[in-house]
Parts: C-alpha cells; structure tokens; sequence
C-alpha cells in the first residue's frame, strides 16, 4: 500500500508518457508517487487496484484522443471509482464537447492545451494537489465532526433515557411518599376517635363491676341503677359516634388509597370525592391556620379516574402550603365546581403571595421549584399537569398574581370515552 499521494498519468503513446514521469518527477517524486498507464482501459484498471489498495489518489492526468478509450471516458469511470480525485485533460485535439463532457461528468479540475510547458504543467498539478489536500482536510473534519456529533448524540440520548428513568422513579417514589403520609396522617386521626371510644369503654367496665359489687352485696338501689343505666346509656353512645367516624376514616382512606394503586375508571360524585381526599389531608391542614372549602353541586358526577383526581387535589394543596403562605399566615383554599355542557370546569384557587409573572412559563416543568431548601421537589405541578392533560385528557390553566394568590383551572371531560393508559406524572 501506498502512503504518499498517487498521480496517474494516461497516454496511448510511450514518449510521452515518459516525458510526463520525468517532469512531474522534478517536481514532486519526494512526496508523490508517479504512475503511468499505456491506454484507457489499463488507466482503468490502475486506477481499480489503487482503490482496492486504499491509495491516496489524487491526480489523475490523461490523454483525450486515445484509440480504446476516449479521455473524457476516462476519467467519467475514475470519476466513479474515486471521486475525490482531481482530474486533469491533456491534448491537443479535444473538441468544446469532449471538455464538456468531461466537465459535466467527471467534474474535471483542468484542461492543459499540447504541446505543454513543463513549468505550465508542474505549476497546475501543485495546484491541484493542494487542492486535493485541502479538500481532504475539510473531508476528515467534516468525518470527525460528524462522528463527535453521533458520539455526543449517543451520549445525550443516554443521558435523557437515565433522566426519563430517573424522573419516573422520582415520580413514583414522590407518589409511594404521599401515600405513606397519608397512611400516617389517617393513622394519627383514628387514633383520636378510637382513644375516645377506649375511654367511655373503660369508663362503661368501670361502672359495670361497681354495680355488680353493689348487687352481689344486696345493696343495689334504684337510684343506682339508674345512675349506672344513664352512664351506660352515655357510654354506649359515645363509643358507637367515635367508632363510627374512625370507620368513615377508614372508608375515606380507603377508597382514596384505592383510587390512587387501581387506576381504573368509575362513576364517582366529584364533591364529596374532594372532601374525602381533604379529610385524610387534616393531619396537615390542622397544622395551619388555613380554611379549606369546596363549593359547587354536590350532586354533580363524572366518569374519570379519582385515583388522578385524587392525586391533583393532594399536590394542589400540598403546593399551596409550600409556597404561598408564610409560617402561621392564614390563607383561604378553596375548590369550585360547576359543569359547563359535557365539560367539569373544577377552580382551585389560593389568596396567598402568587407567582411571579417570570416563574409562570415554567412551574408545569419537571424538577422547577423555588422551595427545594423548604423540601420541594419540583415535581407536584408537573405531575398536575400530566394527569390532567394525559390521563384525564383535559386542560390545565394558571392564573396568579403577586400578593393576591393562585388559581388553577381544570377544564375536564364530564366523561372518559374508553379506558387509556395511566400518565405517571
């Protein structure tokens, strides 16, 4: 194999091919390798084995007027073989349309007139090989550049795909979060109704063996009797209302927590759903100084997912807490529903310190957050936005203005047509 540049010079006669060696070699033979070829076809051929060798052929010169092969022929076919080599048209008896041909099909690089001058000669093949050169280089730049830019596609793409991954573990180790707070908050409620139950039960067994120490004595009276009757009476009331709200607790949370792990569709009230989801909030909201309210048709019912619906009602509060109010501030969130022909126009809305007209572009994106010190994750409006747009197929709007609060509009289908895939956030 070759490693200094090839000039191939094509002739059907043998002085001068021999002319064309020794004055090209004057010039160039330290730094190029000269070939000759007798004729058309073993230019051709020379040229086919240079190719195969993976030579740097970068001139070729040849003959018009040869009696196999005409020049323009010639250097058509090394134009195919090898396009990147310059291609050089030497003789006296070329016609305008040989040189056109030539031009056209072989983009030839230069016509040289016989009889030649060698200085004439030499001085248009530099040129051409610091042409070829040049265009060499830009080659191999161009090759390099796009190989760094396929590597660094690559590497972007491998990039977003970790991010992707990484956003929905986030997402979903945000969801499996929310949810053991609410499993802790629903925990810390119960607690209350059934201590309460506790105590009237102890109080009951209480008064229960007092009585029965009284009757076994023979001591029993009637005003004891109905002391300890009005007591039970008390007692049995107290224990059954105490139970009873740990079990609607109970329900809440889980039908609530049920909505959120099925992600099925169904028929639901859109109201009292809300006021479900708020109540297993209290164990946060009773921390505040806030109001919560939900105003609209209690009657009002949808076909969607609640399990979404679910998870946008705990974010947009959640979201409220965070960020719009400060420590010991009282605030009033409240959520309106109204229907609107076949669409559930549900405002969500905040008086606290608003969005800057700067941060409104972006609080929908992933990981934005002014809060990150104060626990935000800058996920929870992301995970709005998808679940209203993807899951719930609806529109999601926000309106704020600073030092007057925040409100979100969710535009939704009164109806789901069909079941779809669940947006996870």
């Amino acid at each position: 194999m070759m490693s200094r540049p090839v000039i191939v010079c094509v002739d059907d006669e043998i002085a001068v091919l021999d002319s064309l060696r020794r004055e090209l070699s004057e010039a160039f033979e330290d730094h190029c390798e000269i070939e000759t070829a007798l004729g058309g076809k073993d230019a051709i051929a020379l040229v086919q084995d240079l190719v195969e060798d993976h030579c740097d052929l970068s001139v070729i010169i040849a003959d018009y007027l040869m009696p196999d092969i005409k020049g323009d022929e010639v250097l058509h076919q090394v134009h195919q073989l090898s396009p990147q080599t310059l291609k050089i048209m030497l003789t006296g008896q070329a016609n305008v349309d040989g040189i056109s041909n030539a031009i056209n099909t072989a983009q030839l690089y230069h016509y040289i007139a016989k009889p030649w001058q060698p200085e004439d000669l030499q001085l248009t093949v530099r040129e051409a090989l610091n042409s070829y050169q040049q265009e060499q280089k830009i080659l191999e730049y161009q090759q390099n550049l796009e190989r760094k830019v396929q590597e660094r596609t690559q590497e972007l793409t491998q990039t977003l795909n970790t991010l992707k991954t990484t956003q929905a573990e986030l997402i979903q180790a945000e969801k499996m979060a929310a949810l053991g707070q609410l499993v802790a908050g629903v925990a810390h409620e119960i607690n209350t109704p059934v201590g309460n139950a506790l105590l009237a039960a102890s109080v009951l067994n209480n008064e229960t063996d007092s009585l029965t120490q009284v009757y076994d004595q023979g001591a029993l009276k009637r005003s004891t009797l109905t002391s300890y009757l009005q007591t039970a009476q008390d007692s049995s009331d107290l224990i059954l209302q105490n139970l009873q709200g740990a079990a609607a607790l109970i329900q809440n949370f889980k039908q609530v927590a049920v909505d959120q792990t099925s992600h099925e569709q169904r028929e639901f009230e859109i109201i009292p759903y809300i006021e479900s989801v708020l109540t297993n909030l209290e164990p946060k909201l009773k921390q505040t100084c806030h109001t919560v309210a939900v105003t609209g048709d209690a009657a009002l019912k949808t076909i969607s997912y609640p399990g979404a619906l679910s998870q946008i009602v705990t974010n947009l509060v959640m979201n409220s807490l965070l960020h719009a109010y400060e420590p010991g501030q009282a605030g009033y969130l409240r959520f309106e529903v109204t229907q609107h022909r076949d669409r559930i126009i549900i405002e969500y809305s905040d008086d606290g310190c608003g969005i800057p007209t700067e941060y409104q572009q972006k609080i929908f994106e992933p990981f934005f957050t002014t809060g990150r010190d104060q626990g935000g994750s800058g996920l929870g409006l992301h995970i709005v936005h998808n679940l209203v747009t993807q899951t719930l197929e609806g529109i999601l709007r926000c309106e704020s203005e600073v030092a007057l609060g925040t409100r979100f509009i969710l535009d939704l289908p009164l109806t789901l047509v069909g079941e779809r895939a669940y947006a996870r956030g």
